[in-house]
């Protein structure tokens, strides 16, 4: 009785998951994160940013804004495939 649960179980995942697998595929995904501090020397911002398009299209990004009393600066780091 309980391989017969375990079974039934099983398999009413994995038809939930072959069901809602075509609509997650076709989602866009994005994922953003910030970071910032502030000081008496200066301050610093960084950004990162990740898209996954409908059309598989991917695109990452992350800068880095820094500001002191030497000068500001920024670094970029981008990636894209389509």
């Amino acid at each position: 009785m309980v391989r017969l649960r375990r079974a039934l179980s099983l398999t009413g995942v994995a038809f939930g998951l072959a069901l809602g697998a075509p609509s997650v595929a076709t989602a866009d995904t994005v994922f953003e994160n910030d970071l910032s501090s502030a000081g008496a020397k200066g301050a610093t911002l960084t950004v990162v940013h990740s898209h996954v398009g409908d059309d598989g299209e991917v695109f990452y990004e992350y800068v880095t804004y820094t500001a002191s009393m030497y000068g500001a600066a920024v670094d970029r780091t981008t990636s894209k495939a389509n």
